[in-house]
């Protein structure tokens, strides 16, 4: 049996895009070292991803003191083998607007949060939130679009919020939505 060899963030990155026939980025991110090509999201996953970026960024417009930012699809080269692109983040602004060596942010978001598509697998999933967490994440939330609920992970354990159940994560003191605004019209 052979083994594959696992690239780097850097190696991966020199890659360079690739493009479709019709010119398209065909996506991907970097997980444990090898190139995972990322499904194009449907229009409910995006609908989603933008209604939490929109209530993040109203929420943290009206809280500058905080010095963070919400931001969709940021790549993060989170460990040496690992590059992660979030369909959402909240991060710092000076890591947001700091200088970096790669094209993409170094180490991790604050929050991650990811909507779980179809074609993700459950180990990949499992992957991602160990290694956020691991890697300086305070919280990733995983929304399931299917049933409708957003579970947030931290590194004290993690909690399934449906329905009306407030969003509340302490990196983001003050904030407070139910899970069902972020599915409405759906």
């Amino acid at each position: 049996m052979v083994t594959p060899t696992l690239l780097t963030t850097v190696q991966y990155l020199a890659l360079g895009e690739q493009y479709d026939q019709h010119g398209n980025r065909i996506k991907d991110e970097l997980i444990g070292g090898e190139i995972v090509k990322v499904a194009t999201p449907s229009r409910v996953h995006d609908l989603i991803k933008n209604a939490i970026n929109a209530a993040l960024t109203l929420f943290l417009a009206s809280r500058s003191h905080l010095g963070l930012l919400a931001c969709c699809e940021i790549a993060y080269a989170v460990t040496e083998h690992d590059t992660f692109v979030p369909d959402v983040s909240v991060l710092g602004r000076q890591k947001a607007f700091g200088k970096s060596a790669l094209r993409i942010l170094t180490g991790s978001p604050d929050i991650a949060i990811e909507v779980v598509s179809p074609s993700d697998t459950a180990e990949y999933v499992k992957y991602k939130i160990s290694t956020y967490l691991a890697y300086g994440s305070s919280s990733v939330w995983m929304v399931y679009p299917l049933d409708r609920s957003i579970v947030i992970h931290t590194s004290e354990g993690s909690r399934e919020l449906k329905g009306d159940r407030q969003i509340q994560d302490p990196g983001l003191p003050g904030f407070s939505e139910p899970v069902s605004r972020f599915f409405e019209g759906l």
